[in-house]
């Protein structure tokens, strides 16, 4: 038993002390934190006007406009049209009904447009495209994807 216990330990102590053949030392060390010289990439604003592409992955067909600004966005249907408060921190979005600011124009949304309403409601992510002219807004409503006018 004995002999059996010294060969085992013997053979662990053998394998620690193999080293890497690969040539590059592996390091645990903790990465250093950026100096605060460096700076951040600059996120674009939501701010502008906006023509709505997509609406949770199929086309919106053309009829919808997004108009943000000033801590208040509106999504539009001809009359028919909804607001909200909103902001914005890099690629966080919040945004909050505002019903007083909402109208119906006298004619019930299609579900289309109910689709949107909810999107842009609960949206939380602002993703934007490389050069800023559109915007994928998503959140556990859906997405809606913006094309700057």
């Amino acid at each position: 038993m004995f002999r059996t216990v010294l060969i085992a330990a013997l053979l662990f102590a053998a394998g620690c002390s193999q080293q890497d053949k690969s040539g590059d030392a592996v390091s645990n060390e903790v990465a250093i934190e950026p100096s605060s010289h460096a700076t951040r990439a600059a996120v674009p604003s939501v701010e502008g006007s906006w023509r709505v592409t997509m609406i949770t992955g199929e086309s919106a067909g053309g009829r919808l406009t997004a108009a943000i600004g000033g801590g208040k966005a509106s999504l539009s249907s001809g009359c028919l049209r909804r607001a909200w408060t909103y902001t914005q921190s890099r690629n966080l979005v919040g945004f909050t009904a505002s019903p007083g600011q909402s109208t119906n124009c006298g004619r019930t949304p299609s579900a289309a447009e109910e689709t949107a309403f909810g999107a842009l409601g609960d949206a939380n992510t602002a993703i934007f495209g490389k050069d800023g002219n559109d915007v994928t807004l998503s959140g556990p409503g859906g997405t809606l994807t913006l094309e700057r006018r």
